[in-house]
């Protein structure tokens, strides 16, 4: 099992942009677990002795039960065309299976719900503008499953029944303050990332659940600027892209550089990484 991984970057209080991710990672798969007991209580997890489990089926335990991981809606290929990569520039993966970068399927839709509850009077305009552009940029499809009451949790459920149905939850979009995350404190506009997560049969590993926070209160002030717009939207395209799999680069020409000025667009590495992270192979 991989080992959380966190990074906290400077914030657009002092910056046009930030960045921050929480990447956490479960490789589940029946009759072969392996596991690190701090990997697994990030995912809301406890792991259990998987010698009964079904075979030719991954589980995860949550509450105590062993839980099928969820099986694929069945599909017909990509839901948007792939797209070509045709810059090139510094990229880098959160995640990846030697050097293949871990994503979210493309043949099924990213299904994404909102917690409103402080969001700033644009906030539902500059959310869709951004996912619109990651959207472009990856070939990967959103689709707005309405909004939600669910907190946003560092240590989040990946599975919600109650919220959600029995499919991984789907990507959580929160606006918020320090107050209720902590992870906001100080010079951080907003954390985002993504599970690792195993397919329905053990074979392979997507990207599930994500999670991004945004800071109601610095994200506001931003937005009164005369740039503010561009620069809230360059925001939510970077924590975005972490969620879908690109981790911050050290070069100041990109968007994933952690605490460059000026940079409102995506840059070359920027497509370059996304195209690659939305064109990973389906789930069967």
């Amino acid at each position: 099992m991989r080992a959380m991984d966190r990074h906290i970057a400077r914030s657009a209080r002092r910056r046009p942009r930030a960045g921050a991710r929480v990447a956490v990672t479960a490789l589940l798969a029946a009759g072969a677990v392996t596991a690190g007991a701090f990997a697994a209580s990030s995912l809301g997890l406890d792991l259990t002795d998987p010698s009964s489990w079904g075979k030719g089926r991954a589980y995860v335990a949550i509450d105590g039960r062993a839980v099928a991981v969820p099986r694929p809606a069945p599909a017909q290929g990509r839901v948007l065309p792939a797209v070509p990569v045709t810059s090139s520039g510094r990229y880098a993966f959160v995640n990846s299976d030697d050097g293949v970068p871990i994503g979210y399927d493309p043949c099924r839709p990213i299904r994404y719900v909102v917690r409103p509850d402080g969001a700033p009077a644009v906030g539902t305009e500059v959310v869709e503008d951004a996912i619109a552009q990651i959207s472009a940029a990856t070939g990967l499809s959103f689709v707005d499953a309405g909004s939600t009451v669910e907190a946003p949790a560092l240590h989040r459920t990946l599975i919600q029944p109650e919220l959600y149905g029995d499919g991984w939850a789907p990507v959580l979009v929160a606006w918020s303050t320090a107050v209720e995350v902590p992870e906001l404190a100080g010079d951080v506009a907003g954390v985002g990332g993504s599970a690792v997560v195993p397919g329905a049969t053990g074979g392979g590993h997507w990207l599930a659940a994500g999670r991004l926070v945004l800071d109601s209160t610095d994200l506001g002030a931003i937005l009164a600027l005369p740039d503010g717009y561009v620069q809230v939207r360059a925001i939510i395209m970077h924590e975005l892209a972490h969620v879908v799999g690109l981790d911050h680069v050290d070069d100041p020409t990109e968007l994933m550089n952690p605490s460059t000025t000026g940079i409102l667009a995506l840059g070359p590495g920027d497509r370059q990484g996304l195209a690659l992270v939305g064109a990973v192979a389906c789930e069967p």
